[in-house]
């Protein structure tokens, strides 16, 4: 707080004027007598010679000393009085302006946007999360405006909201405080993001004067709980499919072994032979099936293996270049720093080569598909948490981009289903994501779609560092 000027400081500030003021006026009033008396006394026929004039002076002083002796302590006392009036005034506005100050302090620090309205619903106050939530540069800028026709003016199916139908407007009058989450606020630039806000009513006593709207962007949360649920529905259908792949895999043993038994029964020339063969395909085709379920349930056997993510890619690359027709380029960015993971490298090629299939799928026209690796020394926790990794050390981090037309939002849910696929039939199984899902999991890891517009997708595979000799 500001210091306040002392008792003396502001007693002199009104003092030496009113001294000033003083002076003259006796000055003033002397000269005034002095001239009323000679006039009298010439009038009288008096001659007024120095001595008469000396003893007239003494005259005129011993009369108005007093006077003025009694006007000066007053004129004094008068002053330290409103010195005292106006040190307490000064002291009642510094603790005053420190309380704003505070109580805007307070509504600045907050994540929540918070405005005030009058009960014509003009902003009269906003913090700086309002500000900034809404699209302007401060909440100065927010003053004024009806809040209702700047950011609450159209509900989520983009029809008309009008002002007598809003739900903020309905709960300021009853005074109901209720969470709102099914509504969007709009910004300056005219983008809209969800919110979840509530309302109360201003009172001035027992008199309405206005509203005041709390309110929370809460884009972020309604991605998490959609992660949550997708992360919750792929848990459910690995569980499931993992048994049915055990059973339909015990089937399939069953069929290969009788129909090898049947094979010896005849001779490779014999068409019967020849059917025989080809149930053994069909079995073999099923048993891939399996394993890739299996792989997706986080139930397939693993040959784990310290090994440095970056080596390991740039060998399996020489491969991959070979699944690429010439029209799509392939850039590989290695980070600096050497990224020790344990894993077993069959499994983690598979699941690059799943992505790689996936990425050129997706630009039938030829573009660029870059792989990039980074060191991720702290995760985001509550990525962690969606993903069930107890891994809390820094992460290798695998991006793989391309340059295709994106991934629609209906898709993307259901992205790593088992056998979900875009492809015509006959031209993939859908196995491919839902397979790279459960072997990242079954490695402590997760892949995500870290990404995704018109100009490409980025799917983010993460795997725990493991520091050499582990």
């Amino acid at each position: 707080m500001k210091a306040l000027p002392s008792l003396s400081k502001l007693f002199l500030n009104r003092f030496i004027p009113a001294s000033l003021v003083y002076i003259s006026s006796m000055l003033f009033l002397f000269e005034v007598d002095e001239h009323a008396h000679k006039t009298f006394l010439t009038q009288i026929g008096v001659r007024s010679d120095d001595q008469f004039l000396g003893q007239l002076h003494a005259h005129l002083l011993s009369s108005l000393v007093p006077v003025g002796l009694l006007l000066f302590v007053a004129m004094s006392a008068v002053c330290l009085l409103f010195a005292i009036k106006r040190k307490q005034q000064l002291a009642s506005d510094a603790r005053q302006q420190e309380h704003l100050y505070k109580i805007q302090l307070l509504l600045d620090s907050t994540q929540e946007g918070i405005y005030g309205t009058d009960h014509h619903g003009c902003c009269t106050m906003a913090n700086k999360a309002c500000a900034r939530m809404l699209g302007f540069d401060t909440p100065e800028q927010l003053l004024g405006q009806q809040m209702h026709n700047l950011m609450h003016h159209t509900r989520p199916d983009g029809s008309h909201y009008p002002a007598e139908e809003c739900t903020a407007h309905r709960m300021s009058e009853t005074g109901v405080v209720n969470v709102i989450e099914n509504e969007l606020f709009w910004r300056r630039d005219g983008s809209s993001f969800p919110v979840s806000y509530s309302v109360l009513p201003m009172r001035d006593g027992q008199q309405a004067v206005g509203m005041v709207c709390s309110f929370m962007d809460i884009t972020e949360k309604l991605q998490i709980e959609e992660q949550l649920r997708q992360a919750q529905k792929m848990e459910a259908v690995g569980q499931l499919s993992g048994g049915i792949a055990h059973d339909f895999n015990n089937i399939l043993q069953i069929v290969s072994n009788n129909t090898r038994l049947a094979m010896e029964r005849f001779n490779a020339d014999d068409p019967v032979y020849t059917s025989l063969q080809e149930m053994i395909t069909a079995v073999e085709r099923g048993s891939n099936l399996t394993r890739s379920m299996l792989a997706f349930s986080r139930k397939q056997f693993m040959r784990m293996k310290p090994l440095e993510l970056n080596r390991m890619l740039a060998d399996a690359l020489i491969l991959g270049r070979k699944l690429l027709p010439k029209t799509v380029q392939l850039e590989f960015i290695p980070c600096q720093e050497p990224l020790h993971i344990t894993a077993d490298s069959t499994l983690l090629q598979q699941v690059l080569f799943n992505l790689l299939t996936n990425a050129r799928d997706a630009m039938p026209n030829g573009g660029t598909i870059t792989i990039e690796t980074r060191l991720v020394l702290i995760p985001d926790p509550e990525l962690l948490r969606l993903h069930n990794s107890s891994h809390r050390g820094p992460f290798a981090r695998m991006m793989v981009t391309d340059q295709g037309s994106g991934i629609p939002e209906e898709i993307r849910q259901k992205i790593f289903d088992p056998f979900f696929t875009t492809k015509e039939v006959g031209q993939g199984t859908g196995l491919g994501l839902s397979m790279a899902f459960g072997t990242l999991q079954q490695h402590g890891g997760f892949v995500s779609i870290a990404s995704s517009s018109d100009e490409g997708t980025t799917i983010a595979v993460c795997l725990p560092i493991q520091e050499p000799g582990v």
